[in-house]
C-alpha cells in the first residue's frame, strides 16, 4: 500500500469515527418533537424531519467548502472543534433544544427541530471537513455516511463511544483535527513561522488541550452532581 493511500483510508477511518461521534441524536429528538402532533401526522412529521436534517447538513457541508479558504477560518473552526470535544462526554445528557411547550403542527416541528440541530450539524460537518482536509469527494463522502447515522444517536454504540475510555480517544481525535485545521487557515499561513511548525506542532497541542478541557469538564458535572454535606 503506498503513502497516499493509506493517507485516504486514515482519513475515512477518522470521518466514520466523528460521523459516529456527532450524530446528533436526531432519532430521539424526532420522537420528542413529535410526540404531541396527532397519530395521522406523527410518520409525517418523522419523515419531513429526517430530510430537514439531511438538507441541513447538505447546505452546511457546501456551505463550509466554499468558506474553508477565507482567512480565518481555519481557527475559528478550530475553536468550535475544540469546544465539541471538551463537551462530548456531556452530549448525551445535553437538553434537546426543543421548546417546553407540545408542538401541534408538522411546520412547528419542523421549525423546531432544525433550530435544535443547527449547531450539532455545523460541529459534524466541520469535522468531516477537517478530516477530509477539505478535500471535496472525502467530505461529500462524510456527508452520505451521516445521514444513516442520523438514526443511530440514541444506539448503544454512540454511548459508549461518548463514555470513558473510549471518549478519550474521540476527545483527542477532534482535537487533532482542530489543530489540522488550524494549521490550514491563510492568516497564520502568512506569518513568519518556520516551516512546518503548524502542522507538526498544532494538532498535538490542541488534542492535548481538548482532553483536558473534557477532564475539566467532566470533573465540574460530577462534582456539581455530588450531594451536598
Amino acid at each position: 500500500m503506498d503513502l497516499e493511500t493509506s493517507h485516504i483510508l486514515i482519513r475515512i477511518i477518522e470521518i466514520v469515527w466523528v460521523d459516529l461521534l456527532l450524530s446528533g441524536d436526531n432519532a430521539v429528538l424526532l420522537a420528542v418533537a413529535t410526540r404531541a402532533l396527532p397519530q395521522s401526522q406523527r410518520r409525517t412529521g418523522v419523515m419531513l424531519g429526517s430530510i430537514a436534517f439531511m438538507l441541513l447538513r447538505l447546505v452546511l457541508a457546501y456551505a463550509l467548502l466554499a468558506v474553508a479558504p477565507m482567512p480565518g477560518f481555519g481557527l475559528i473552526g478550530a475553536a468550535l472543534l475544540v469546544w465539541t470535544a471538551a463537551t462530548l462526554g456531556g452530549r448525551a445528557e445535553a437538553k434537546s433544544g426543543l421548546p417546553a411547550g407540545p408542538l401541534r403542527n408538522v411546520l412547528a416541528v419542523l421549525a423546531a427541530c432544525l433550530l435544535a440541530d443547527a449547531t450539532p450539524a455545523l460541529q459534524n460537518m466541520l469535522a468531516v471537513n477537517a478530516a477530509a482536509q477539505g478535500a471535496r469527494p472525502l467530505v461529500m463522502l462524510g456527508l452520505a455516511l451521516s445521514f444513516p447515522m442520523l438514526a443511530l444517536g440514541g444506539s448503544p454504540l454512540i454511548g459508549q463511544l461518548r463514555r470513558p475510555p473510549a471518549l478519550w480517544a474521540g476527545v483527542a481525535l477532534l482535537g487533532w483535527l482542530a489543530g489540522q485545521l488550524a494549521a490550514t487557515d491563510t492568516a497564520l499561513r502568512g506569518l513568519l513561522l518556520p516551516a512546518g511548525l503548524l502542522d507538526n506542532f498544532a494538532p498535538p497541542v490542541l488534542a492535548v488541550l481538548a482532553i483536558l478541557l473534557a477532564y475539566g469538564f467532566l470533573r465540574g458535572r460530577k462534582l456539581k452532581g455530588a450531594p451536598q454535606r
